[in-house]
C-alpha cells in the first residue's frame, strides 16, 4: 500500500514539472515578442516605399528641428598693442641707467641718461651769435631811416633850387646852366635813395640768412641735449636691455626693446562661410590656456584671404590694463551669434534644382515629392546643419535621385 502511494507521487511531480516547464517557455516567447514589437514601433520615422511608376526603392526619414548656436570658434594668438626697439641718436657715454629687464615704465619716464659734453658750451655760444645778430639787423634798418631822412632833406632842398633857377630864367635874371646844375642834384638824390634802399636790404637779407643759419644751429644743439636723456615712449615692459653703464654709443645703437600689452591684440584667421557674420566692433570672448576670460571688440577684417588657406585675418582688440595675457599665447576665440531653428542632415541628400538651387526633396502628407531650398549653417563631422526646412519634415534619404517633383510615392 505504502509503495503504490510513492509511485503516484512520483508520478504527479512529474506530470507538474512537464507542464510548468511548458508555461515558462509560453511566457519567454511572449516576452521576446512584445519587444520585437516595441522596436518596431520606433522606426515610424523611417519608411521604405517604392516609386509609384518602378520598383526603384525609396527610403524616406522623418527629422525635426533643433535650436543651434551659431557662434563661430576659431583658435587665435596674442600679441603685442606696439613694439618697439629705442635707438641712441646721439653721441656720449651712458651715464644714469634706470630701469632693469622686465620693468614695467611710463611714458616719458627717463630711462637712460647720456653725458651731455661740450653742448651746452655750443649752445651758450650759438645764444650769443643769435643776439648779436639781431641787434645787427635792428642796427640795419636804423641806419636805413637815417640815411632815408637825409636823401629825403636833399631832394627837397634840390627841388626848391630846381624851382627857383627855372623862374629866374623866365624873368632873364639867371643863365640855363644854374638850372642844369639844380636839375642834375636833384635827379642825383633820387637815384641816391634808390641805392639807399637796395644797399640796406640787401645787408638785411644777409643778416636775416645768418639769423636762419644760427637758429638752425642753435635747434640741433637743443635737440641733441635734449636726445641725451632718453625716455619711455609710451606706458610698457622692458622685454630687453641692450647697454651698460658708462658704455659708449653712438647713433643707431640699440639702446632697450619696450613693449605695450594694453589693449592686447588677439589674431585670428575666419572662413569664407563666417567673414561675412562679423563686422568691426563685433564682440569676442577671448580665453587664454589658464581660462582667463577677456571680451574683446573686432578691430581689424582683412579684405583679401590668404592665399594656401582662403581664410580671413581678424584682429580683436581687449583691454589688458591687469596683463593677464601675455604676448605670443594660444587662445579660444568665441564670436556670438544668434540661435537659429536648422536640421541635421546627411549631406548626401542635397540635391540641385533646374535653376541652380540647392536643396532637399521631402514628401507632404500626401506622399507627393516637393522640393525645400536650403541654406548652410555650419558642417560638422556627422552631418550638414540646414535652414529652410518646416519644423518637422519627411526627407527623401536614399533613392531622391529616381523621383521628380509632383510625383506620388506609395508603398
Amino acid at each position: 500500500m505504502k509503495r503504490s502511494i510513492f509511485i503516484a507521487a512520483a508520478i504527479f511531480i512529474l506530470v507538474a514539472g512537464w507542464i510548468g516547464s511548458g508555461q515558462f517557455t509560453n511566457v519567454k516567447a511572449q516576452d521576446e515578442e512584445i519587444t520585437i514589437n516595441n522596436e518596431n514601433s520606433n522606426e515610424t520615422s523611417q519608411e521604405v516605399i517604392n516609386d509609384v511608376n518602378n520598383e526603384n526603392k525609396v527610403e524616406i526619414k522623418e527629422f525635426k528641428f533643433s535650436q543651434i548656436d551659431q557662434s563661430i570658434e576659431l583658435q587665435g594668438q596674442t600679441t603685442h598693442n606696439k613694439k618697439i626697439d629705442v635707438k641712441s641718436e646721439t653721441t656720449g657715454n651712458i651715464i644714469n641707467v634706470n630701469f632693469s629687464r622686465g620693468d614695467k615704465v611710463k611714458e616719458g619716464e627717463e630711462l637712460i641718461k647720456i653725458s651731455i659734453e661740450n653742448r651746452k658750451e655750443l649752445l651758450n655760444s650759438a645764444k650769443k651769435d643769435l643776439e648779436r645778430l639781431n641787434k645787427e639787423l635792428i642796427l640795419n634798418e636804423k641806419n636805413k631811416l637815417n640815411r632815408l631822412s637825409q636823401n629825403s632833406e636833399l631832394i627837397k632842398l634840390y627841388e626848391i633850387e630846381f624851382a627857383s633857377a627855372k623862374q629866374l630864367i623866365d624873368k632873364g635874371l639867371s643863365s640855363k646852366s644854374k638850372l642844369s646844375l639844380a636839375s642834375f642834384n636833384l635827379a642825383n638824390a633820387k637815384s641816391d635813395k634808390e641805392d639807399i634802399l637796395i644797399n640796406f636790404e640787401s645787408q638785411k637779407s644777409n643778416i636775416e640768412s645768418q639769423i636762419a643759419s644760427v637758429k638752425s644751429q642753435l635747434k640741433n644743439i637743443e635737440l641733441d641735449i635734449g636726445n641725451t636723456s632718453i625716455t619711455a615712449p609710451f606706458n610698457g615692459i622692458i622685454s630687453n636691455k641692450m647697454v651698460e653703464l658708462s658704455e659708449f654709443i653712438t647713433p643707431g645703437n640699440i639702446l632697450f626693446t619696450i613693449i605695450d600689452l594694453n589693449p592686447i591684440k588677439i589674431q585670428g584667421y575666419l572662413s569664407e562661410f563666417d567673414v561675412n557674420k562679423v563686422n568691426l566692433g563685433t564682440k569676442a570672448n577671448i580665453e587664454n590656456t589658464n581660462g582667463v576670460s577677456k571680451e574683446g571688440n573686432i578691430s581689424f577684417i582683412s579684405p583679401s584671404a590668404e592665399t594656401s588657406t582662403r581664410t580671413f585675418e581678424i584682429t580683436i582688440e581687449a583691454d589688458n590694463s591687469d596683463l593677464s595675457f601675455k604676448s605670443g599665447i594660444t587662445t579660444k576665440i568665441t564670436i556670438a551669434g544668434s540661435e537659429l531653428k536648422a536640421h541635421k542632415i546627411p549631406p548626401s541628400i542635397l540635391t540641385l534644382r533646374d535653376d541652380g538651387t540647392v536643396g532637399v526633396k521631402a514628401v507632404n502628407y500626401k506622399n507627393v515629392v516637393i522640393f525645400y531650398p536650403t541654406t548652410t549653417v555650419k558642417d560638422t563631422i556627422d552631418g550638414i546643419w540646414v535652414s529652410g526646412l518646416p519644423n518637422t519634415v519627411k526627407l527623401i534619404v536614399t533613392g531622391q535621385e529616381y523621383v521628380a517633383v509632383g510625383d506620388q510615392i506609395v508603398n
